[in-house]
């Protein structure tokens, strides 16, 4: 296992918690063994909750408490904040979102959740019907929450592959729009975030939008596919082949990175002008 020092608490969700049980173990002057008598697991099972490769379970933290004292359960429902505001369909994404080492997206038709500014974000999810004003404000936060993978200290690769169209639909005022395209420049600066725009026209993913997660371990990936209905969160073989084949074939057909970001910069003029 690693040294207490080289935990890092900012590579994600399940580090940080598992960089505070570390703390409170090493404080009482216990082994990965000892504690996993007191609380019923292994010293493997503490060790891996401490490294973050696997979530706490209930028990895990309900039975760490009472060694420790108060303090754990609330840390982890702070952690894991935006993942209870979503919806339980929604929430296996989450952490397969949280946890992977490369996200690889195709978006036809809105800047996605995590390059979002709160005001774009905002102007979607009032469109939702059946969203009152607090729910949607509660959605917003757990979006600008999700955002925090792309900052931390060992972030995700993130390809984002945009339709053009998606610079020019209106998504609230041109203010809004050009906040938006403003900040997709600035993300993009990050070495991490590669950004490229498909020309308009005729493409293999006018179907709806793609997200593919790749897991730390570089072998399972799992699928998100946006619908009418509820999304489909997957990582059945065979569908993750097809999509990823309908990725690689949009990339081909994308603009390069650098002429992407100009062209994202061009429309940053234009939404700039409709102001006036």
């Amino acid at each position: 296992m690693p040294a207490a020092r080289d935990l890092d608490p900012m590579a994600g969700r399940n580090q940080a918690f598992g960089a505070e049980v570390r703390r409170l173990r090493l404080e009482a002057v216990l082994t990965q063994a000892e504690l996993g008598a007191r609380i019923g697991y292994s010293s493997s099972q503490v060790g891996a909750v401490e490294i973050g490769k696997r979530p706490p379970t209930t028990q895990f933290i309900t039975r760490s408490e009472e060694v420790f004292g108060p303090g754990l359960r609330k840390l982890w429902a702070e952690l894991s904040r935006h993942k209870d505001m979503a919806p339980k369909w929604f929430r296996p994404w989450l952490d397969e979102e949280a946890e992977a080492v490369s996200l690889k997206t195709w978006q036809p038709l809105v800047v996605p959740g995590l390059l979002q500014t709160e005001a774009y974000a905002r102007v979607l999810l009032r469109c939702e019907p059946g969203f009152g004003h607090e729910q949607v404000e509660t959605l917003v936060a757990a979006r600008l929450d999700r955002q925090e993978i792309l900052n931390r200290t060992s972030p995700p690769m993130y390809l984002v592959i945009l339709d053009e169209g998606v610079l020019s639909r209106p998504v609230g005022s041109p203010k809004i729009m050009r906040e938006q395209l403003s900040h997709l420049v600035k993300a993009a600066e990050a070495p991490h975030i590669t950004i490229q725009i498909t020309p308009l026209g005729a493409n293999p993913g006018l179907n709806g939008a793609i997200v593919i997660a790749q897991a730390s371990d570089r072998q399972r990936h799992t699928v998100y596919l946006e619908t009418v209905g509820q999304p489909v969160v997957s990582s059945n073989p065979d569908l993750i082949a097809t999509v990823t084949m309908k990725l690689d074939a949009l990339r081909a057909e994308s603009l390069p990175r650098s002429a992407s970001l100009e062209l994202i910069r061009k429309m940053v003029e234009k939404w700039t002008s409709r102001l006036n």
